[in-house]
């Protein structure tokens, strides 16, 4: 089975490494080459954002049965999608290969916007780093995005997380090879984490992207928390709830009423995982006078209920 891995600028050696890794192991274990493995890039050398070089072709060597898309944008990226539509566009021809001979196609951190750039996600369900959410469910509305979620399977289309998500983004696609017995020897050997599910608790507001006149509007959610409102925003902004409704729509692409919740819902985030006040005084602190349906909406926002979430954070 042989594995091409797309090496864009400035992507993440840690993952790259980690799949090879990963592969070799398995062969060792089995006493066989079961895997066979390539890289590929725009350079014959691709160069990591931590300056590590690796041997890579243009075009594979080997017809692709499962074609792996590293992504280079890190967090402090996010206003830099224009990187992004470059690399789709650099990208797109393995794709069309990986396509044509009917290989898995496997996207990680931010390489389901490459995916979804050249139209592989429409109508599908898929999921990116935390961080690319917002940009990418405006950009792909035809996308079935599931941000919250660590690793989406859609047909033979595997999207994963940010980061090191890459790794559970393997090992699930390594099980459903087939390979699980194999594969829970290698964790054991090489020390991985274990696997999970959600990467909604490793979010961080990234406050050095807001806006003035976000900036304005969390000034006055810090300390009004309970209280916040349409009315109250208007009030404290010193315009009418219309011109504010029109201020969030084409500052934020977003309704106040969506965007306060979106606030709670972090705060209530960071409490639980920072702090160990009961759930229920988060519940009150945020501006939700029912826990059932505090619950429920933290629920439906991050995948797991408050309990979970905060036991995934160690507290």
């Amino acid at each position: 089975m042989h594995f091409v891995i797309y090496l864009p600028s400035g992507f993440y050696a840690a993952i790259a490494s980690s799949v090879v890794e990963i592969l070799q192991a398995i062969n060792v274990l089995s006493d066989s080459d079961i895997f066979t493995f390539e890289f590929v890039s725009k350079h014959t050398h691709a160069v990591s954002r931590s300056a590590i070089s690796f041997n890579a072709a243009t075009k594979p060597a080997k017809k692709a049965d499962v074609l792996i898309l590293l992504a280079g944008a890190g967090a402090q990226a996010i206003p830099e999608h224009n990187l992004l539509a470059v690399e789709a566009k650099r990208a797109a021809p393995f794709i069309k290969a990986a396509q044509r001979h009917g290989a898995i196609i496997a996207a990680t951190c931010g390489a389901s916007y490459l995916l979804a750039a050249n139209g592989l996600l429409d109508g599908k369900r898929a999921t990116i780093s935390w961080w690319l959410k917002g940009a990418v469910q405006e950009r792909f509305p035809a996308v079935r995005w599931e941000p919250s979620r660590i690793v989406v399977k859609q047909g033979n289309i595997y999207t994963s997380g940010g980061g090191f998500a890459g790794l559970d983004l393997i090992s699930n696609l390594l099980t459903d090879l087939g390979f699980a017995k194999e594969l829970k020897r290698v964790r054991k050997i090489m020390l991985l984490p274990p696997a999970r599910e959600f990467q909604s608790p490793y979010e961080i507001p990234v406050t050095e992207m807001i806006g003035s006149f976000e900036k304005q509007l969390s000034k006055l959610l810090k300390d009004n928390m309970e209280v916040i409102s349409l009315d109250f925003l208007s009030k404290e902004m010193g315009m009418s709830s219309r011109t504010l409704s029109r201020r969030f729509r084409e500052e934020l692409n977003t309704s106040p009423g969506k965007w306060i919740q979106e606030k709670r819902m972090e705060i209530a985030k960071k409490l639980l995982g920072e702090t160990k006040l009961s759930i229920s005084e988060i519940c009150y602190r945020v501006g939700y006078e029912d826990l059932a349906s505090f619950s429920r909406l933290f629920s439906n926002t991050t995948g797991m209920p408050p309990g979970e979430f905060r036991r995934e954070t160690g507290r």
